[in-house]
């Protein structure tokens, strides 16, 4: 249709027209085509800085949390350790109170099993 009209109309010039809006019209594609790598280069940016940005955020929860996981492991082991050391620290105190004179009673009934 193009070339048909051409034709009809008077050749050269409309022609020269015709290829001059070809070529303003690649210009322009490429431009847009220029424009859209460039916004999709500024997506993937933004994309991968978010992918980082949450990466670090999840780390830094998950190593709170680790944190205090920890502790609270140390907590209880410390409640468990002072509770064993209080009962034992009394099987002590009962042992060292005992009355010297029954020390001394059993010493001497000991005494009279090895004599005999």
């Amino acid at each position: 249709m193009v070339i048909v009209k051409i034709i009809y109309e008077g050749g050269y010039i409309l022609a020269k027209e015709v290829l001059e809006k070809i070529k303003k019209a690649e210009s322009e594609s490429d431009r847009i085509i220029a424009e859209a790598n460039e916004k999709a280069k500024d997506i993937l940016k933004n994309i991968e800085q978010k992918i980082k940005d949450d990466n670090d955020k999840i780390i830094s929860e998950a190593t709170i949390e680790a944190e205090n996981l920890k502790n609270q492991s140390i907590e209880n082991a410390e409640k468990k350790v002072n509770s064993l050391l209080n009962s034992e620290e009394e099987d002590v105190n009962r042992i060292l109170n005992i009355d010297e004179k029954r020390i001394d009673e059993v010493v001497n009934l000991l005494a009279e099993r090895i004599v005999k």
